[in-house]
């Protein structure tokens, strides 16, 4: 389930030994004022008895980009059947190399064949307008629906990972230590990024996996640039990481739940980067503090 600010937010699941996620999106200061929509998007749900998927996509605010809204939309639920997909295959996984390999060759070309699929059937839908025709000039349809893509997909041990374009993925270790499984990309330079809408989008995809059998993990954060920026210290993510693993072994997950939206809100405000700032917390299973004795409880 996707937690907004200004409504009640849950958990995608609190069945016991399942991963579970956290989700909030707020429309950035500056986009409030200029009348441009959050053009961020979030989606999560459960997969099988225990896992779980979510995805967060950040629509380009160029011009050329005017349905990226939609895009992002598209993006993040083109991933979730994509992953949905994958983790049938999923339990046969022996080692990182093997993990890493299913999704460049099975989860990431299902993602951009999707999402372009998906892209094809809202033109058709609602073919561009004189005016859109005008500033798409001949730019490919895709191009109109420009996003970045992160996705987390926890099932069992596996904790799958992958991105393309700008945004964070941050592992957040018991001892508070962050973790970047996904490699960095040499192509942002704080004013470009590589996009769905591209030709040759699957070769500009990162990805990582992480045994959390052998690195032990209690959650990722993912998290659209609009947080990133909203943040003081340079190497921000060490720091959100010790705080994330103080809160996450002593708060419950209903209290996160209340909280995330609060920190989105905060990082989109003019005191923030005033971006559109979307955020998923997937949280490993047993990772909370322990339940509270109910009544009569020793």
């Amino acid at each position: 389930m996707t937690a907004t600010a200004g409504k009640d937010p849950e958990p995608a699941r609190n069945q016991p030994g399942s991963w579970q996620v956290l989700t909030a999106t707020e429309r950035g200061a500056a986009h409030r004022a200029s009348g441009a929509p959050n053009q961020d998007a979030v989606a999560a749900f459960p997969i099988g008895p225990c896992g779980a998927v979510a995805a967060v996509a950040d629509g380009h605010g160029h011009a050329r980009h005017f349905r990226s809204a939609r895009g992002a939309r598209l993006a993040v639920a083109a991933a979730c059947r994509a992953a949905h997909d994958l983790a049938a295959r999923l339990d046969g996984l022996d080692g990182i190399g093997q993990a890493e390999a299913a999704m460049r060759g099975l989860l990431v070309p299902g993602i951009v064949g999707q999402w372009r699929e998906a892209v094809h059937e809202d033109v058709t839908a609602d073919p561009f307008s004189r005016g859109e025709n005008a500033v798409r000039g001949r730019d490919d349809a895709a191009i109109a629906y420009g996003t970045t893509l992160l996705l987390a997909i926890a099932w069992g041990q596996w904790l799958l990972l992958a991105q393309i374009g700008d945004g964070d993925i941050v592992g957040i270790c018991a001892d508070g230590t962050a973790l970047r499984p996904v490699p960095g990309d040499p192509q942002l330079d704080g004013r470009h990024t590589t996009s769905l809408c591209t030709p040759g989008a699957e070769n500009s995809f990162r990805v990582g996996a992480v045994d959390t059998s052998r690195t032990a993990l209690l959650g990722v954060l993912l998290a659209t640039d609009g947080y990133g920026n909203a943040q003081v210290a340079r190497e921000w993510e060490a720091a959100v990481s010790t705080d994330l693993a103080g809160l996450i072994t002593t708060r419950s997950t209903q209290w996160l739940a209340s909280q995330l939206p609060v920190w989105a809100h905060r990082c989109a405000s003019l005191d923030g980067s005033a971006d559109d700032t979307t955020v998923a917390l997937v949280l490993a299973p047993a990772a909370g503090p322990d339940p509270e004795p109910g009544p009569g409880a020793p």
